[in-house]
Protein backbone atom coordinates (compact mmCIF):
# COMPACT_ATOMS: atom_id res chain seq x y z
CA UNK A 1 0.00 0.00 0.00
CA UNK A 2 2.80 2.56 0.64
CA UNK A 3 4.01 1.92 -2.91
CA UNK A 4 0.53 2.58 -4.28
CA UNK A 5 0.23 5.82 -2.29
CA UNK A 6 3.60 6.98 -3.64
CA UNK A 7 2.47 6.36 -7.20
CA UNK A 8 -0.83 8.18 -6.61
CA UNK A 9 1.08 11.12 -5.11
CA UNK A 10 3.21 11.37 -8.25
CA UNK A 11 0.13 11.35 -10.47
CA UNK A 12 -1.63 14.00 -8.38
CA UNK A 13 1.53 16.16 -8.47
CA UNK A 14 1.53 15.98 -12.27
CA UNK A 15 -2.17 16.92 -12.42
CA UNK A 16 -1.69 19.92 -10.10
CA UNK A 17 1.31 21.23 -12.05
CA UNK A 18 -0.54 20.91 -15.36
CA UNK A 19 -3.58 22.74 -13.96
CA UNK A 20 -1.47 25.54 -12.54
CA UNK A 21 0.46 25.85 -15.81
CA UNK A 22 -2.78 26.06 -17.75
CA UNK A 23 -4.05 28.78 -15.40
CA UNK A 24 -0.87 30.77 -15.80
CA UNK A 25 -1.07 30.60 -19.57
CA UNK A 26 -4.69 31.69 -19.54
CA UNK A 27 -3.81 34.64 -17.33
CA UNK A 28 -0.90 35.68 -19.59
CA UNK A 29 -1.63 37.55 -22.82
CA UNK A 30 -1.02 35.32 -25.83
CA UNK A 31 1.59 36.23 -28.37
CA UNK A 32 0.01 34.82 -31.50
CA UNK A 33 0.48 36.35 -34.99
CA UNK A 34 -2.24 38.98 -34.48
CA UNK A 35 -1.05 39.85 -31.00
CA UNK A 36 2.52 40.23 -32.26
CA UNK A 37 1.39 42.53 -35.07
CA UNK A 38 -0.61 44.60 -32.63
CA UNK A 39 2.32 44.75 -30.22
CA UNK A 40 4.60 46.01 -32.96
CA UNK A 41 2.02 48.56 -34.05
CA UNK A 42 1.24 49.79 -30.57
CA UNK A 43 4.36 50.80 -28.68
CA UNK A 44 2.54 51.83 -25.53
CA UNK A 45 3.90 50.30 -22.30
CA UNK A 46 0.51 49.13 -21.17
CA UNK A 47 0.28 46.62 -24.09
CA UNK A 48 3.67 45.05 -23.50
CA UNK A 49 3.89 41.60 -21.76
CA UNK A 50 5.51 42.04 -18.36
CA UNK A 51 8.82 40.30 -18.09
CA UNK A 52 7.80 38.58 -14.85
CA UNK A 53 4.73 37.07 -16.59
CA UNK A 54 6.91 35.70 -19.38
CA UNK A 55 9.31 34.05 -16.95
CA UNK A 56 6.38 32.75 -14.90
CA UNK A 57 5.00 31.06 -18.00
CA UNK A 58 8.37 29.51 -18.84
CA UNK A 59 8.84 28.35 -15.25
CA UNK A 60 5.50 26.57 -15.26
CA UNK A 61 6.30 24.92 -18.57
CA UNK A 62 9.58 23.66 -17.12
CA UNK A 63 7.78 22.45 -14.01
CA UNK A 64 5.29 20.53 -16.14
CA UNK A 65 8.13 18.85 -18.00
CA UNK A 66 9.87 17.92 -14.76
CA UNK A 67 6.65 16.54 -13.32
CA UNK A 68 6.15 14.46 -16.45
CA UNK A 69 9.66 13.04 -16.19
CA UNK A 70 9.12 12.34 -12.50
CA UNK A 71 5.87 10.44 -13.13
CA UNK A 72 7.53 8.43 -15.90
CA UNK A 73 10.40 7.60 -13.56
CA UNK A 74 7.97 6.47 -10.89
CA UNK A 75 6.30 4.13 -13.35
CA UNK A 76 9.65 2.71 -14.43
CA UNK A 77 11.09 2.42 -10.91
CA UNK A 78 8.02 0.72 -9.46
CA UNK A 79 7.51 -1.87 -12.19
CA UNK A 80 9.46 -4.59 -10.36
CA UNK A 81 7.62 -3.84 -7.14
CA UNK A 82 4.30 -4.13 -8.94
CA UNK A 83 5.35 -7.49 -10.33
CA UNK A 84 6.23 -8.71 -6.85
CA UNK A 85 2.91 -7.44 -5.51
CA UNK A 86 1.02 -9.19 -8.32
CA UNK A 87 2.92 -12.43 -7.67
CA UNK A 88 2.11 -12.22 -3.95
CA UNK A 89 -1.55 -11.62 -4.75
CA UNK A 90 -1.58 -14.65 -7.06
CA UNK A 91 -0.05 -16.83 -4.33
CA UNK A 92 -2.67 -15.70 -1.82
CA UNK A 93 -5.46 -16.37 -4.33
CA UNK A 94 -4.06 -19.84 -5.01
CA UNK A 95 -3.89 -20.59 -1.29
CA UNK A 96 -7.49 -19.48 -0.82
CA UNK A 97 -8.57 -21.71 -3.71
CA UNK A 98 -6.66 -24.65 -2.20
CA UNK A 99 -8.31 -24.16 1.20
CA UNK A 100 -11.72 -24.11 -0.45
CA UNK A 101 -10.96 -27.24 -2.49
CA UNK A 102 -9.77 -29.10 0.62
CA UNK A 103 -12.97 -28.09 2.41
CA UNK A 104 -14.98 -29.71 -0.38
CA UNK A 105 -12.89 -32.90 -0.28
CA UNK A 106 -12.99 -33.23 3.50
CA UNK A 107 -16.70 -32.43 3.83
CA UNK A 108 -17.54 -35.28 1.42
CA UNK A 109 -15.23 -37.78 3.11
CA UNK A 110 -16.86 -41.15 3.66
CA UNK A 111 -19.77 -40.29 1.40
CA UNK A 112 -20.63 -41.78 -1.97
CA UNK A 113 -20.99 -39.87 -5.19
CA UNK A 114 -18.79 -37.03 -6.35
CA UNK A 115 -19.77 -34.30 -3.92
CA UNK A 116 -17.83 -31.80 -6.00
CA UNK A 117 -14.60 -33.68 -5.39
CA UNK A 118 -13.70 -34.15 -9.06
CA UNK A 119 -13.17 -30.44 -9.68
CA UNK A 120 -11.66 -29.89 -6.23
CA UNK A 121 -9.08 -32.66 -6.61
CA UNK A 122 -8.19 -31.59 -10.15
CA UNK A 123 -7.66 -28.01 -8.97
CA UNK A 124 -5.44 -29.16 -6.12
CA UNK A 125 -3.37 -31.30 -8.45
CA UNK A 126 -2.99 -28.49 -10.99
CA UNK A 127 -1.78 -26.23 -8.17
CA UNK A 128 0.90 -28.77 -7.28
CA UNK A 129 -0.67 -29.78 -3.95
CA UNK A 130 0.16 -33.25 -2.68
CA UNK A 131 -2.83 -35.58 -2.26
CA UNK A 132 -0.87 -38.12 -0.24
CA UNK A 133 -3.01 -39.94 2.29
CA UNK A 134 -6.31 -38.54 1.04
CA UNK A 135 -9.36 -40.67 1.85
CA UNK A 136 -11.71 -41.14 -1.10
CA UNK A 137 -13.37 -44.46 -0.27
CA UNK A 138 -16.48 -45.04 -2.36
CA UNK A 139 -16.12 -41.74 -4.22
CA UNK A 140 -17.50 -41.42 -7.73
CA UNK A 141 -14.56 -39.97 -9.66
CA UNK A 142 -15.24 -41.22 -13.16
CA UNK A 143 -13.01 -39.60 -15.79
CA UNK A 144 -11.08 -37.51 -13.27
CA UNK A 145 -7.77 -36.07 -14.48
CA UNK A 146 -5.07 -36.63 -11.84
CA UNK A 147 -2.12 -36.91 -14.19
CA UNK A 148 1.15 -37.05 -12.18
CA UNK A 149 -0.78 -36.62 -8.94
CA UNK A 150 0.91 -37.47 -5.66
CA UNK A 151 -1.45 -40.06 -4.16
CA UNK A 152 0.89 -42.16 -2.05
CA UNK A 153 -0.88 -43.94 0.83
CA UNK A 154 -4.22 -42.67 -0.47
CA UNK A 155 -7.33 -44.71 0.34
CA UNK A 156 -9.48 -45.31 -2.74
CA UNK A 157 -11.35 -48.42 -1.65
CA UNK A 158 -14.28 -49.21 -3.96
CA UNK A 159 -14.03 -45.79 -5.62
CA UNK A 160 -15.17 -45.37 -9.21
CA UNK A 161 -12.11 -44.30 -11.21
CA UNK A 162 -13.26 -45.65 -14.55
CA UNK A 163 -11.68 -43.71 -17.38
CA UNK A 164 -9.52 -41.78 -14.92
CA UNK A 165 -6.29 -40.18 -16.11
CA UNK A 166 -3.59 -41.31 -13.70
CA UNK A 167 -0.59 -41.39 -16.01
CA UNK A 168 2.61 -40.85 -14.07
CA UNK A 169 0.74 -40.69 -10.76
CA UNK A 170 2.48 -41.74 -7.55
CA UNK A 171 0.23 -44.40 -6.03
CA UNK A 172 2.83 -45.97 -3.76
CA UNK A 173 1.13 -47.91 -0.99
CA UNK A 174 -2.32 -46.75 -2.11
CA UNK A 175 -5.35 -48.84 -1.19
CA UNK A 176 -7.10 -49.62 -4.48
CA UNK A 177 -8.97 -52.69 -3.28
CA UNK A 178 -12.31 -53.04 -5.03
CA UNK A 179 -11.62 -49.90 -7.06
CA UNK A 180 -13.14 -49.60 -10.51
CA UNK A 181 -10.21 -48.73 -12.79
CA UNK A 182 -11.90 -49.81 -16.01
CA UNK A 183 -10.33 -47.96 -18.93
CA UNK A 184 -8.10 -45.93 -16.61
CA UNK A 185 -4.84 -44.52 -17.94
CA UNK A 186 -2.08 -45.68 -15.60
CA UNK A 187 0.84 -45.34 -18.00
CA UNK A 188 4.05 -44.85 -16.09
CA UNK A 189 2.24 -44.82 -12.76
CA UNK A 190 4.20 -45.72 -9.63
CA UNK A 191 2.27 -48.56 -7.96
CA UNK A 192 4.91 -49.84 -5.60
CA UNK A 193 3.22 -51.66 -2.73
CA UNK A 194 -0.28 -50.67 -3.89
CA UNK A 195 -3.16 -53.02 -3.07
CA UNK A 196 -5.29 -54.09 -6.07
CA UNK A 197 -7.30 -56.79 -4.33
CA UNK A 198 -10.66 -57.11 -6.08
CA UNK A 199 -9.96 -54.19 -8.42
CA UNK A 200 -11.45 -53.93 -11.92
CA UNK A 201 -8.78 -53.28 -14.56
CA UNK A 202 -10.51 -54.22 -17.81
CA UNK A 203 -9.17 -52.18 -20.77
CA UNK A 204 -6.93 -50.18 -18.43
CA UNK A 205 -3.46 -49.08 -19.52
CA UNK A 206 -0.55 -50.20 -17.33
CA UNK A 207 2.21 -49.70 -19.88
CA UNK A 208 5.58 -48.80 -18.31
CA UNK A 209 3.97 -48.72 -14.86
CA UNK A 210 6.16 -49.67 -11.89
CA UNK A 211 4.60 -52.69 -10.14
CA UNK A 212 7.27 -53.40 -7.54
CA UNK A 213 5.74 -55.04 -4.49
CA UNK A 214 2.23 -54.91 -5.98
CA UNK A 215 -0.25 -56.58 -3.63
CA UNK A 216 -3.49 -58.39 -4.41
CA UNK A 217 -2.75 -58.63 -8.12
CA UNK A 218 -3.84 -62.28 -8.24
CA UNK A 219 -7.26 -61.22 -6.90
CA UNK A 220 -7.99 -58.63 -9.59
CA UNK A 221 -11.58 -59.10 -10.77
CA UNK A 222 -11.17 -58.27 -14.46
CA UNK A 223 -8.05 -57.91 -16.62
CA UNK A 224 -9.50 -58.25 -20.12
CA UNK A 225 -7.56 -56.14 -22.64
CA UNK A 226 -5.42 -54.76 -19.84
CA UNK A 227 -2.32 -53.31 -21.53
CA UNK A 228 0.85 -54.48 -19.81
CA UNK A 229 3.56 -53.58 -22.32
CA UNK A 230 6.92 -52.89 -20.70
CA UNK A 231 5.64 -52.93 -17.13
CA UNK A 232 8.52 -52.46 -14.69
CA UNK A 233 9.33 -54.76 -11.77
CA UNK A 234 6.23 -56.95 -12.14
CA UNK A 235 5.71 -59.47 -9.31
CA UNK A 236 6.74 -63.04 -10.21
CA UNK A 237 3.95 -64.66 -12.21
CA UNK A 238 2.02 -61.43 -12.81
CA UNK A 239 2.59 -61.24 -16.56
CA UNK A 240 1.56 -64.84 -17.21
CA UNK A 241 -1.44 -64.53 -14.92
CA UNK A 242 -2.61 -61.34 -16.66
CA UNK A 243 -2.17 -62.76 -20.17
CA UNK A 244 -4.20 -65.83 -19.25
CA UNK A 245 -7.04 -63.53 -18.21
CA UNK A 246 -7.16 -61.47 -21.39
CA UNK A 247 -4.43 -58.88 -20.93
CA UNK A 248 -2.54 -57.75 -24.06
CA UNK A 249 1.14 -57.11 -24.58
CA UNK A 250 3.59 -55.99 -27.30
CA UNK A 251 1.02 -53.89 -29.11
CA UNK A 252 -1.28 -56.83 -29.80
CA UNK A 253 -4.49 -55.71 -31.42
CA UNK A 254 -7.76 -57.58 -30.91
CA UNK A 255 -8.72 -59.66 -33.96
CA UNK A 256 -11.78 -58.87 -36.01
CA UNK A 257 -13.67 -61.67 -34.31
CA UNK A 258 -12.83 -60.16 -30.93
CA UNK A 259 -14.03 -56.63 -31.73
CA UNK A 260 -17.62 -57.23 -30.74
CA UNK A 261 -16.55 -58.99 -27.57
CA UNK A 262 -14.25 -56.11 -26.71
CA UNK A 263 -17.06 -53.55 -26.91
CA UNK A 264 -19.46 -55.75 -24.97
CA UNK A 265 -16.87 -56.41 -22.30
CA UNK A 266 -16.04 -52.71 -21.92
CA UNK A 267 -19.70 -51.87 -21.39
CA UNK A 268 -20.19 -54.63 -18.90
CA UNK A 269 -17.21 -54.00 -16.59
Amino acid sequence: MPRLRSFRSAVWLLVVVVLLGTTARLATPQRGPLASAQARADTSAQNRIPRWAFWLQQSWAAAELLALFFAAYQLWARRSERRVAEAEAAVLARKAANYQAWAVVNSAQGKGGSGGRVDALQDLNRNGVSLAGVRLDGAWLEGIDLTRARLSRASLREANLSGAKLAGANLEGADLSGTNLTGADLQGAFLKGADLTGAFLGTADLRTADLAGLRGWDSIQTASYLQIDNVRHPPPGFRQWALERGAVEQGQEPTESDSEGFSTHYRSV
